[in-house]
């Protein structure tokens, strides 16, 4: 899943929600929905922490996403992988922009 701004919005919105209920649990002493808000605090936590990683997201069409699962699938590798592999073939081709830029001047 890429981190959208809706999805994070999604994400903070599920922490703060499940914050509130863990306070609110634990002031009415309700003990039993207090490890139930704090698990789903938790779990959320952990998924808005997993959004910040230093990889980009970067949306790309629908055919080039179909065709990225296909050679996903037919080698075997994680869609990440064959999507770096698909950018730095098209860099050592291409050349990379810094060098275009460059060679302009």
């Amino acid at each position: 899943m890429n981190p959208t701004a809706t999805t994070r919005l999604l994400v903070v919105s599920g922490i703060v929600v499940a914050l509130v209920g863990v306070i609110d649990a634990a002031i009415g002493g309700e003990w039993d929905l207090f490890v139930l808000f704090m698990t789903t605090f938790a779990i959320a936590t952990a998924l808005g922490l997993r959004f910040e990683s230093r990889r980009p997201a970067i949306p790309i069409r629908r055919d080039l996403v179909a065709w990225l699962r296909d050679r996903s699938s037919i080698s075997g590798e994680p869609l990440s992988t064959v999507a770096d592999r698909a950018i730095s073939t098209y860099a050592d081709r291409y050349g990379v922009v810094a060098e275009a830029d460059e060679a302009r001047q």
